[in-house]
């Protein structure tokens, strides 16, 4: 980061840094490093378009490095909190199928799409096979069940949980 600052300090654009920071690291990190020379600019009093013309860029930056570190403080403890979520979910434990269905089927539909309209016809087509072809009404009511109940479960969930609460009241 302080090899990033001193170039922008030795008069680099601005802007394309920016630009190229936020795309290159891209993601939290180069939202973070836009924030971070945004907070620069500001500190100098110029807008990121003029930085490289700001009178004391070395002063900016100087004081623009508190709140840096706490936008990377803040970045860092998001992280840990997603992160912990994350693993909270792994560690509800339980039966498998209460979680392994999603992943299952997913899987399971990400096989039998492309097996059936691509790599069926072509073994039937190279070796000259007659691999029958899978029933497409049925291959796409398993498909809109599995949305059905993935996708609307929880709002079904959500649902049910509402009125439950509408009724106490």
């Amino acid at each position: 980061m302080e090899a990033i600052l001193a170039a922008l300090a030795s008069g680099v654009v601005a802007p394309v840094i920016k630009r190229i920071l936020e795309d290159k690291i891209g993601g939290a990190g180069g939202e973070l490093a836009g924030k971070v020379i945004d907070i620069i600019a500001e500190k100098a009093g110029v807008p990121v378009d003029s930085l490289d013309d700001a009178k004391d860029l070395p002063a900016a930056i100087e004081a623009a490095e508190p709140e840096a570190v706490d936008l990377l403080a803040q970045h860092v403890e998001s992280q840990r909190l997603m992160n912990e979520n994350l693993q909270a979910e792994l560690d509800k434990g339980g039966p498998t199928w209460t979680w392994a269905w999603r992943p299952g089927w997913m899987w399971l539909l990400w096989v039998v799409w492309p097996y059936e309209f691509v790599l069926r016809p072509l073994i039937n087509e190279i070796c000259g096979a007659s691999i029958p072809a899978v029933d497409t009404g049925t291959l796409m009511t398993l498909t809109t069940l599995y949305m059905g109940l993935y996708l609307g479960g929880h709002t079904a969930k959500d649902l049910a949980s509402k009125w439950r609460d509408v009724k106490r009241a």
